[in-house]
């Protein structure tokens, strides 16, 4: 048979021939046997007369661009054990390059978390850096991460996106990119189906977007793209840095199978999940076993017509067929995260009926090893912003008159805990009345997770730069890019919030916790009494008036502390929260708006007795992952 274009036309294929020539197929894909959703598409003849559309995918980058470490991220295993060596954006870009070459209908796009980097060098210039090389290696468009919400969608739709300035942040509101130019924003959009504002129910973004691919003879056929975000990222708790009060998250099934309805309502009738959750199946990188994960339920249940679900967020890597509703496999997949991966999947469309074949569907997990040459032009961009980061962690933004230190004295005080305490209260207060901290304290050294203050800002520097803060040293001293908020809590929920600086451990010895309070707050404590016993409420002041047990006040702290990380159950209990800037950025703000600081006042904490608080040593530095991790939760970030 022929079409009147002079193509052959698309061979019928049986979906019930299909799965008996496969025999036992359907079954071993659910555990990742196969890469091939039936035996029909390894066979070359099948595919004919159908228009070939090859999905690129990527996922969870955080802006690694320079190779991750091997201990972070840079090692991966293969079939059989085999280790490779993975990562960096300029050896993505070569691997991109081959991979694409000769496929004319070639769609690039990312599950979601390109930017909110863990790595300094693009944490520190407002993730732009990640932008500009996205946009060279021609990324078409993105589901919304959870840490894309790190900051706001004014700062991710508005600045990353549409590359307007963002003014919170003066000057620092946006940076010169490597061809010296003001930062543009993205080439390419953004979009979720299942993130909505609070007020209205309104979705922050689109929730799909329409790729058209090309039939021949000037025929254009609609590809339609369906976005999918992490459910309850930004409500907490379990997430800290994407909290946002004003959003909520809807239900990824009925999200996805409503995206669906609606664009087969417009004629759309290929269909793709890129969603930004996922699952765990195994460590093999390029197959599948024992699945489990929200990615996995809902290729289960999904809409029919979703010919493959390329998944993230939980930083796992697999490639493996399960059957939909319908019986027949789709490609379930997930490329790891820090550019480790790239996923491929070929999809068959029949030019007919608008329709994938998903019996023919392929897919494919790259890895992205370090044994070809690096894109000139992407690790040019590389190392421009990698120098600029340099140079601007060198930059003075500040000076002080002494020591910055986590030392504490005899009473548990430190001249960095109490100065960060303090600043606190000032950040909640820039956003307005209705924000305004009547205190705030913060965890100096907490029962779980790890502390945010991360190094000493001492007056010597040893370098003829003595009393000088710099861009760098305050960004790195403190937080976790996590969002400082003001909530309301009792007075008696402080009160025992207080108490748990000493926890009875199940060995029968007694964990001291630290707490820095703000200069609002003082309290006496006694250690000679009981855990639970040890700060007598009556001695708890606020402003100089007797704490309230039945009041609620407004206090200000790092949105982990109240979502539960940090191990202080009284501090999770809150309500009308509000949220203020990330913990690095607004600390750099406070340096360089005051321009000279001095440390605060100790004796905020006060023992009753000539029994003091018990000694402690401050955290070294933590590794390139300085986020806490959310409470019980196994993989995803």
């Amino acid at each position: 048979m022929s079409r009147d274009d002079g193509r052959a036309m698309p061979t019928p294929i049986s979906r019930r021939t299909v799965l008996a020539a496969s025999g036992g197929l359907a079954a071993a894909a659910a555990v990742g046997a196969t890469t091939l959703s039936t035996a029909a598409a390894a066979d070359p003849a099948s595919a004919n007369g159908y228009v070939d559309v090859q999905l690129v995918n990527i996922t969870d980058l955080h802006g690694y661009l320079q190779p991750p470490a091997d201990t972070d991220g840079g090692i991966i295993t293969g079939a059989g054990g085999v280790k490779l060596q993975v990562g960096g954006v300029g050896y993505l870009a070569t691997h991109l390059k081959r991979i694409q070459q000769g496929h004319a209908n070639s769609i690039l796009c990312s599950s979601g978390d390109n930017f909110s980097g863990w790595p300094y060098y693009v944490d520190a210039q407002n993730n732009e850096p990640t932008i500009e090389v996205l946009n060279a290696l021609g990324l078409r468009f993105s589901s919304v991460g959870n840490h894309e919400l790190d900051k706001s969608t004014d700062f991710l739709l508005h600045h990353m996106q549409d590359g307007h300035r963002y003014p919170y942040d003066e000057p620092f509101v946006d940076f010169v990119d490597s061809t010296g130019r003001r930062f543009h924003g993205a080439d390419w959009k953004y979009y979720t189906g299942n993130v909505v504002h609070r007020d209205g129910n309104r979705l922050v973004a689109p929730a799909y977007n329409i790729e058209y691919v090309d039939a021949g003879h000037g025929r254009r056929i609609p590809i339609g793209f369906i976005h999918l975000t992490v459910e309850g990222c930004v409500e907490g708790p379990g997430f800290n840095c994407s909290y946002q009060p004003t959003l909520a998250t809807t239900d990824l099934i009925a999200a996805a199978n409503r995206s669906a309805a609606a664009l087969k309502r417009k004629g759309v009738h290929a269909l793709i999940v890129v969603m930004h959750e996922g699952g765990v199946a195994g460590s093999d990188y390029n197959s599948g076993t024992n699945p489990t994960g929200p990615a996995f339920d809902l290729a289960a249940v999904a809409d029919p017509d979703i010919a493959a679900i390329v998944t993230g967020h939980w930083h796992c890597r697999f490639n493996m067929m399960v059957p939909g509703p319908d019986g027949v496999p789709r490609p379930v997949t997930e490329a790891g995260c820090y550019g480790q991966l790239i996923t491929e999947v070929g999809l068959k469309l029949d030019p007919t009926t608008g329709r994938f074949v998903r019996e023919l569907t392929t897919a494919t997990n790259h890895p992205v090893t370090r044994d070809v040459p690096t894109d000139p032009q992407v690790q040019d961009i590389v190392d421009y912003w990698s120098a600029a980061a340099d140079r601007l962690s060198a930059t003075p933004i500040a000076r002080q008159t002494g020591d910055l230190v986590r030392t504490p004295n005899p009473d548990g005080e430190s001249t960095f805990g109490n100065f960060v305490a303090d600043f606190i209260v000032w950040d909640a207060a820039q956003d307005g009345p209705r924000a305004t901290a009547e205190f705030g304290f913060l965890p100096v050294l907490p029962p779980k997770g790890r502390s945010a203050l991360t190094t000493d800002l001492p007056y010597a520097k040893g370098s003829g730069e003595d009393g000088v803060i710099s861009y760098g040293a305050a960004w790195k001293s403190y937080g976790f890019d996590s969002p400082i908020v003001t909530v309301t809590m009792t007075g008696d929920a402080f009160h025992r919030g207080l108490e748990q600086q000493w926890q009875t451990q199940p060995d029968g010895t007694v964990k001291y916790a630290p707490v820095a309070v703000s200069r609002q707050v003082g309290y006496v404590y006694d250690v000679t009494k009981p855990v639970g016993q040890r700060v007598d409420p009556a001695t708890v002041t606020i402003d100089g008036q007797p704490l309230d047990l039945a009041r609620g006040y407004r206090v200000a702290t790092n949105a982990y502390t109240v979502l539960a990380y940090d191990g202080y159950p009284a501090f999770t209990e809150y309500t009308d929260a509000v949220r203020h800037s990330l913990d690095h950025e607004g600390f750099v703000r406070y340096l360089r708006l005051r321009k000279v600081v001095s440390p605060p006042e100790l004796g905020r904490a006060t023992a009753a007795n000539a029994h003091h608080a018990p000694a402690y040593t401050p955290p070294k530095r933590p590794g390139p992952h300085a986020r806490p991790e959310p409470p019980g939760v196994r993989g995803p970030r």
